[in-house]
């Protein structure tokens, strides 16, 4: 499809809010109540996506789903770089945080956004990541371990190239595997098993005289070539079998240890150049939040569970008949359960937490712990806290919330009154709207489209959006200039300030040129005080 003129505005939805199709009732599809208002309000020479151009992500809860997302949305981006087209992104919930991990994948792979013009996201909560250093203790370890699984592999592999060469080159080989003196102690515990196996198998015999291992029975002068005997042969594809799992367990093994070191590798190095996705984006930035947000509020209370998951050990006290038979099990209680209690319990209990805490954060990024929450990437905003909406528009969208909240009770007590409890409790889901939320129904308010909007104007210097009367609020405007100088973004006086009046009711001719039809309102009779 041919790229227009006009800049795209994309939208990214957030966590749940995944639809296959274009047009549907989510706000960020084509024919929905946001949609449409959107279409009737953006700025001068900006255009929502057609058919086939909405971007689409799976939505999922995990930091593997956002990341992938980040990557899909950069390579969307680039393509539009390529066209010479300009754009905007919106996001909502964890739609930003796909945003933000763009913004930095793009960064650390030095990808150009000269077309990107504005961002914006609505109740984001931004997780904040710590994770080891390059030279901790922990990431030296599992160095270390790594490469003890890997130094088997690396003997397996050349042992597999000599035979599969001999074979397809019809060379001499004697199937010997070298005895435990000369591939040393360690390599000789971590093969003890797959040696063992293989005896059991009568494929492996060791030869008491120098030690070392004979593999299978192939005999060089016999009828049968090499290259039969390891491909054709039921003991040559055995041994096969064999000697790939062997590779493949301790493979596996040294993933497993490098992983979380290769992953506390990268976020510290993105974390070193979010100073410089700041500069370089920083400025275009509009963050859209309610102190009252359920998600980001929700997510920070995670951050210091403290809830117990595995009980103590203790003896029960005699209350059924069947409690006098465990009077035999009381030394075992006075032996076993102060061990338990202090040593193994605790070690359970913070790992049964930190896994509930970690699917609850959505956090299955190796090697990273959740620290913070917050609503705006700490980089942006130093060491203090964006501003969140007008107070005004805060306690409308907090009462808004509530009022649809009160329906809940109603709906859960015919939820519970149903004969099946699982087919009743999708009826359930499907009559929640959304609206009982703070978190799911900031677009259901003017004002928050209207704050969106402006950092859209604000991108393309669109004098005449700010002059239309409905953007003449003075606690939007003042939010809005608050907001963009504390990330280094100046808004003009001469941006937002209508003209002076000429004559009775007008305006300059000059500044009427261009201004959508909802804005020639101004031109006619109009009343001072909504310019004011």
């Amino acid at each position: 499809m041919q790229p227009s003129d006009d800049d795209l505005v994309l939208l990214v939805h957030g966590t749940y809010a995944a639809r296959d199709s274009d047009v549907g009732d989510g706000w960020w599809q084509q024919g929905s109540r946001t949609w449409e208002e959107l279409k009737k309000k953006l700025p001068r020479g900006t255009r929502l996506p057609r058919q086939g151009e909405l971007f689409h992500w799976s939505g999922e809860n995990h930091e593997r789903a956002r990341l992938t997302a980040s990557r899909k949305l950069l390579g969307r981006l680039q393509r539009l770089e390529t066209a010479g087209q300009s754009y905007h992104l919106v996001g909502h919930s964890h739609g930003g945080s796909v945003i933000w991990g763009m913004l930095r994948r793009a960064t650390l792979h030095n990808v150009s956004l000269a077309g990107l013009k504005s961002w914006s996201t609505v109740g984001t909560p931004f997780l904040h990541h710590r994770t080891h250093g390059a030279l901790s203790v922990g990431n030296l370890l599992k160095l270390l371990l790594a490469l003890v699984f890997l130094k088997p592999v690396f003997l397996m592999v050349q042992g597999l190239i000599v035979w599969i060469s001999a074979a397809m080159f019809g060379w001499q080989v004697n199937m010997i595997a070298r005895g435990d003196h000369e591939v040393g102690v360690v390599v000789s515990l971590l093969r003890a098993p797959f040696l063992k196996f293989m005896e059991l198998l009568q494929v492996a015999k060791i030869n008491p005289a120098d030690g070392n291992i004979r593999i299978g029975t192939f005999d060089p002068a016999g009828d049968q070539t090499f290259f039969q005997y390891l491909f054709l042969s039921w003991e040559g594809l055995i041994i096969l079998s064999i000697c790939l799992l062997y590779m493949f367990v301790f493979a596996q093994l040294a993933s497993l240890l490098l992983s979380p070191v290769m992953e506390s590798l990268r976020i510290r190095s993105e974390r070193r150049l979010e100073k410089k996705v700041a500069e370089q984006f920083g400025s275009l930035w509009l963050g859209v939040w309610s102190p009252d947000d359920e998600a980001i509020n929700g997510l920070r209370a995670t951050l210091n569970m403290s809830v117990s998951f595995v009980s103590r050990l203790v003896p029960r006290e005699r209350v059924f008949l069947s409690d006098n038979t465990s009077l035999l099990l009381r030394p075992y209680f006075w032996v076993l359960a102060p061990l338990y209690n202090h040593l193994l319990r605790p070690f359970l209990d913070s790992m049964i937490r930190s896994r509930v805490i970690k699917t609850a954060q959505g956090n299955n990024r190796p090697a990273a712990e959740v620290v913070e929450v917050l609503p705006a990437p700490k980089v942006l905003t130093e060491e203090t806290v964006p501003p969140q909406i007008p107070e005004s528009l805060n306690r409308k969208v907090v009462e808004e919330a509530d009022r649809h909240a009160s329906d809940i009770a109603p709906k859960l007590r015919r939820l519970l009154s149903q004969p099946s409890f699982s087919d009743s409790l999708s009826t359930f889901g499907k009559s929640i709207s959304g609206r009982e939320l703070v978190h799911t129904s900031y677009f259901d308010h003017p004002e928050i489209l209207e704050l969106l909007l402006m950092n859209i104007a604000w991108s393309k210097n669109d004098a005449s959006f700010f002059w239309l009367p409905r953007t003449q609020q003075h606690d939007l405007l003042a939010w809005f200039q608050q907001f963009k100088a504390e990330v280094g973004g100046k808004v003009e006086a001469s941006l937002i300030d209508p003209p002076p009046l000429e004559g009775p009711h007008q305006i300059p001719r000059e500044s009427q040129i261009g201004l959508p039809l909802e804005g020639m309102a101004l031109a006619g009779h109009v009343d001072h005080s909504v310019l004011s």
